[in-house]
């Protein structure tokens, strides 16, 4: 604010001067930092990968990385609240690297995270490699189905992992607080179950990098014949809530691959929609796929309140919206017909599609708001 000011004293002249007040904002209140990233990664051999881990605090913190880092992966600070995570694993990488992130900006205490980056192989062609699906895991008939298909010629080694209490770390409200897995096989028999993941399996899961974040979530690693295989995830003792199903290729080499990947579950509205991921993974090309959503075709098969008429979107990792489809004929009949695996209901939905190398989120919604159990599916194709 500018204010002028005179002097005078019947000497001429008198005195002048403009005099300025200038106001300041309140000076930030220091608040200690906080690391917001996930404390895993994941990187692929022979390409290049990046992870930005982030903090808050006052003033902005600056970030130091400790452990023993491999000489192709690069640590560096952005000064801005953020760092950069940055490689392209080679062939002799070894399966998971283990290192402490510190933040700090000089108010106390400092933000310490143990942060785990895991190393997948390369296969020789672009295939599924992971596929997780996040609902509401209740009882009954509406608990969360999982089922996979392994082809090939050999024996493929994979993690499955129930999450539930880690879920509420992302905001994920009524999380599934202590999972259970079960995987059958094709006749329906119990394979191997778990309740926690440290019984019996605790150094060979955490040799995998994939261990899961909270003692109470459950994890099975096991080599499996080809095959179709179902997992079943549940609540201990009758319990409910929001559940992530997970299935890792940990064995990307192999002569076999995952063809079929799905999951069946309650669909209801908000945070509660039925959300599939699946990752693709591969040097070499992209990978034809039919994602579908069934809803109303699972009545035959005596399912309880089936959805009645699923919407399905498919988003790139930027969360972008790639392709939509609500009734499967409106768009690619002809496509999805010549596959072979069109779904049984009009009112079901599918999108045929071809992805590079890539993270992918498949949502399952019901039309209106509609609420019921409904089957997600993605289907590799030759």
């Amino acid at each position: 604010y500018p204010i002028n000011i005179s002097a005078a004293n019947g000497t001429l002249p008198d005195a002048m001067q403009t005099f300025t007040i200038t106001v300041q904002d309140a000076p930030p209140v220091p608040e200690a930092p906080g690391i917001t990233s996930a404390a895993t990664g994941s990187f692929t051999v022979g390409t290049a990968g990046t992870f930005t881990i982030t903090a808050t605090g006052t003033p902005t913190p600056s970030f130091t990385l400790t452990g023993a880092q491999p000489s192709w992966l690069s640590f560096v600070d952005n000064t801005d609240g953020t760092a950069t995570l940055s490689g392209t694993p080679d062939a002799d990488s070894d399966l998971s690297y283990s290192f402490t992130i510190t933040a700090r900006n000089g108010v106390s205490p400092n933000a310490t995270q143990d942060f785990t980056l895991s190393i997948q192989q390369t296969p020789a062609n672009a295939t599924l490699v992971n596929i997780s699906t996040r609902l509401l895991i209740q009882t009954g008939g509406k608990v969360g189905i999982g089922g996979f298909i392994i082809t090939g010629t050999d024996a493929k080694k994979v993690l499955i992992r129930g999450l539930g209490p880690t879920l509420t770390s992302f905001g994920v409200p009524n999380a599934l607080q202590d999972p259970v897995l079960e995987l059958h096989d094709s006749t329906g028999a119990v394979v191997v179950g778990n309740d926690n993941w440290k019984i019996p399996q605790e150094t060979a899961i955490a040799t995998t990098g994939l261990a899961p974040p909270d003692d109470h979530e459950s994890a099975i690693l096991l080599t499996l014949q080809p095959g179709s295989y179902t997992v079943i995830e549940s609540g201990k003792n009758g319990t409910s809530g929001v559940g992530l199903i997970e299935l890792y290729d940990v064995d990307a080499g192999a002569n076999s691959h995952l063809s079929n990947i799905s999951t069946r579950g309650v669909v209801q509205t908000g945070a509660n929609v039925m959300i599939g991921g699946f990752i693709v993974s591969g040097a070499n090309g992209s990978v034809n796929l039919i994602v579908r959503a069934l809803g109303p075709s699972l009545a035959k098969f005596g399912v309880p309140s089936p959805l009645a008429d699923p919407r399905l979107g498919l988003y790139d990792s930027n969360g972008t919206l790639m392709m939509s489809n609500d009734n499967w004929k409106d768009s690619q009949q002809a496509a999805i017909k010549n596959s072979g695996l069109q779904p049984p209901n009009d009112l079901d939905s599918a999108i045929l599609v071809t992805l590079p190398t890539g993270n992918y989120t498949a949502i399952v919604r019901g039309k209106n708001g509609g609420t019921g159990v409904a089957l997600v599916e993605v289907y590799r194709l030759p």
